[in-house]
C-alpha cells in the first residue's frame, strides 16, 4: 500500500553550514535551535522509566516496531501498519512527556521504523520535528517525507531515496531491526577517528556537529573507537622533533582527560580484555592511536613512553617522508624507498614493545619492508582497496593477500577523496565495494572498519558514528553471515592486538 499524500507547500530554506574537523553538516535555518537543543539535552543511555511507554518494554517480538507519531491520521496508519505484519507503536504527544528533547530521542532506540504523512514535519511544529531529528540521528527507516525533511537529509549526507510502500518499509525495518540486535550482542570498534583535532571545544560526552561522541556511538551501536593523537609532518632537526613530541604528549594527555570527565559513561583500553571489560559494563571503550610516528621524535625510547602512557598503535607516517619511513603521498620523495635504518630500529622496538604498527599512509616499499622485518601481524587502520579505485592510499590486491598472510587487518575507510573518482558524490554503497573486494582478496578474517571520522572521513549515507548501523545493515544484504560481522566488527582486529601484545618482551 502507499501513502495518502498530504502536500504542503514547498519550504524555502537558508541553509547554514557548519563545520567541525573533517565533516561538514548543513541545517535548515528553521530547524538549527531545535537541533542544538536537542543535541544539548540528549541523554547517554536509555531512562530506565521509558518501560512504561506502550509496546517500548516489550521483547522477543517477531514484528518490527514502527513508530506512529500523534496527529490525525494515526489510526489509519496504524492500521496499515498492522496490515504490513509490523507493531505500531504509538509515539506520545508533546504535552505529556517532560523533556521532548532529550525523551523523544530516547525513546527511538526502540523503533525498528516510522511512518508519518507526507508533508507533516514543519518547521512550526516542535513535535514534528524533534520526531524526525530522532529518525534521522538513528537512522531509522520511514515513510512519510516533506520539503524540511529533504533538506535536512541534504545536509546530514543521508542516502537519497524515499521508501514508498509499506510492505518495503516492513522490510527494510526487519532488516534495520536485525542489525540493532546483532550490534548488541557483539564488541564492535571503529579503529581511526581524528576526533582530538577539534579540543578544545570537542568532547567525547558531546552530541554536536563532530562526527564522533558517546552519544552517536550508542545511537549507531559502536562499543569503542580508537582517538588519534595526529601530527602533521614538520622539520626532523632536533628543535622541531622535540617540539613534536612535546605536542604529541600535550594531545595524549587531553585524550585522557577528556575521557576522564565522563567516568560513569566510558574508560580508557589499553588491550582487548580492558575494552571488553568496559563494555560489559555499560560504558564505551576508547583506545588511543599517534597517528605519523614523528611524535615520537628521534628518540627510540619514546616509544615505550607511548605504550606505558596507553598509545596501541602508531602510524609510521602521515602525508611526507619523515625519520622513520616514506610516504606513499604524492608529497613524498619516493614510494618505492621504505624503512630507513632508524625505521627498522622502530619496528623492532614496536615489536618489543606490543604496538601495532599501522600501514595507513607508508609507502608500498615501507609496506614490504614492515612485511620483511616485523614479528607480529600489522595493521591498516584506515585503508581501501586499490583495484576499486587507484589512489595512493589504497592497497593493490599482492598487498592484501601479503597482509592477510602475515596474520594482520585492513580496516576500510570512509573518506570520500579515496574511494571514486566523484568525492562530493561517494556514498556508503563506494564504502562496501571497496570493503567487499577487501574480504574477497584478504579473507573474512583481515577486514574491518576504520572510518577516519572527524579526519576526513564521511560519506553519504555514513557521516558520523551515529551512521555505522548503515553499515550493519548493507553486510547482512551482503549475506554476510553473524560471525563473519563480529569478525568484521572487531573480532579480527581484536585478535591481531592480542597477538601483537602477546609477543612483546620477546626478542
Amino acid at each position: 500500500m502507499k501513502l495518502p499524500r498530504i502536500i504542503f507547500p514547498v519550504i524555502s530554506s537558508l541553509l547554514i553550514s557548519l563545520s567541525s574537523g573533517g565533516q561538514t553538516l548543513s541545517y535548515p535555518e528553521e530547524v538549527r535551535k531545535i537541533f542544538n537543543k536537542a543535541d544539548s539535552e540528549a541523554s547517554l543511555y536509555i531512562p530506565k522509566d521509558i518501560a512504561d511507554i506502550p509496546g517500548t518494554a516489550e521483547t522477543g517480538l517477531l514484528e518490527s516496531r514502527i513508530a506512529i507519531p500523534d496527529c490525525p491520521e494515526k489510526e489509519y496508519l496504524k492500521t496499515m501498519v498492522r496490515l504490513a505484519g509490523a507493531r505500531p507503536i504509538d509515539v506520545p504527544p508533546l504535552e505529556s512527556l517532560d523533556n521532548p528533547y532529550a525523551r523523544i530521542r530516547d525513546m527511538a532506540a526502540m523503533w525498528d521504523g516510522a511512518v508519518m504523512p507526507e508533508g507533516w514535519v514543519r518547521k512550526d511544529d516542535l513535535y514534528s520535528v524533534l520526531f524526525y531529528k530522532a529518525v534521522a540521528d538513528r537512522n531509522i527507516p520511514h515513510i512519510g517525507s516533506s520539503p524540511l525533511t529533504r533538506a535536512i537529509d541534504s545536509g546530514l549526507r543521508r542516502m537519497p531515496g524515499d521508501i514508498l510502500t509499506m510492505e518495503d518499509l516492513s522490510s527494510k525495518a526487519f532488516t534495520f531491526r536485525m542489525a540493532k540486535e546483532l550490534m548488541g550482542e557483539i564488541f564492535t570498534v571503529d579503529t581511526h577517528c581524528d576526533l582530538p583535532e577539534g579540543y578544545p571545544g570537542a568532547s567525547v560526552g558531546k552530541r554536536s556537529l563532530s562526527q564522533s561522541s558517546i552519544q552517536k556511538m550508542d545511537e549507531g551501536g559502536l562499543d569503542s573507537q580508537v582517538l588519534i593523537s595526529f601530527l602533521w609532518q614538520g622539520p626532523s632537526n632536533e628543535v622541531s622533533s622535540r617540539r613534536a613530541v612535546e605536542k604529541n604528549l600535550k594531545q595524549i594527555r587531553e585524550i585522557k582527560e577528556d575521557i576522564g570527565k565522563y567516568p560513569e559513561a566510558c574508560g580508557l583500553a589499553t588491550s582487548p580484555e580492558e575494552a571488553e571489560a568496559l563494555v560489559k559494563q555499560g560504558r564505551k571503550a576508547f583506545f588511543i592511536g599517534l597517528e605519523n610516528a614523528y611524535g615520537i621524535g628521534n628518540d627510540i625510547s619514546n616509544i615505550k613512553k607511548m605504550r606505558d602512557l596507553g598509545v596501541v598503535y602508531i602510524t609510521l607516517c602521515h602525508f611526507r617522508d619523515n625519520a622513520v619511513c616514506n610516504t606513499s603521498s604524492k608529497h613524498g620523495s619516493n614510494p618505492s624507498k621504505g624503512l630507513t635504518d632508524f625505521g627498522i630500529k622502530v619496528v623492532e622496538e614496536m615489536n618489543r614493545q606490543g604496538l601495532m604498527i599501522d600501514l595507513s599512509h607508508p609507502s608500498a616499499g615501507t609496506f614490504w619492508d614492515c612485511i620483511k622485518y616485523s614479528k607480529a601481524p600489522i595493521i591498516c587502520s584506515h585503508s581501501g582497496a586499490k583495484a576499486i579505485y587507484g589512489h595512493d592510499r589504497g592497497l593493490d590486491d599482492r598487498q592484501l593477500k601479503a597482509l592477510a598472510e602475515k596474520g594482520g587487518v585492513i580496516q576500510v575507510y570512509t573518506v570520500s577523496e579515496f574511494l571514486t573518482r566523484n568525492p562530493g558524490k561517494s556514498s556508503i554503497d563506494d564504502m562496501m565495494s571497496h570493503f567487499n573486494h577487501c574480504v574477497e582478496v584478504a579473507g573474512v578474517e583481515h577486514v574491518g572498519i576504520g572510518s577516519d571520522f572527524d579526519g576526513g572521513g564521511g560519506v553519504i549515507g555514513c557521516n558520523g558514528d551515529n551512521d555505522l548501523i548503515n553499515i550493519t545493515v548493507k553486510m547482512l544484504e551482503h549475506g554476510y553471515t553473524r560471525d563473519q560481522i563480529r569478525g568484521f566488527w572487531g573480532g579480527n582486529f581484536m585478535r591481531v592486538m592480542k597477538e601483537v601484545q602477546s609477543i612483546a618482551g620477546q626478542d
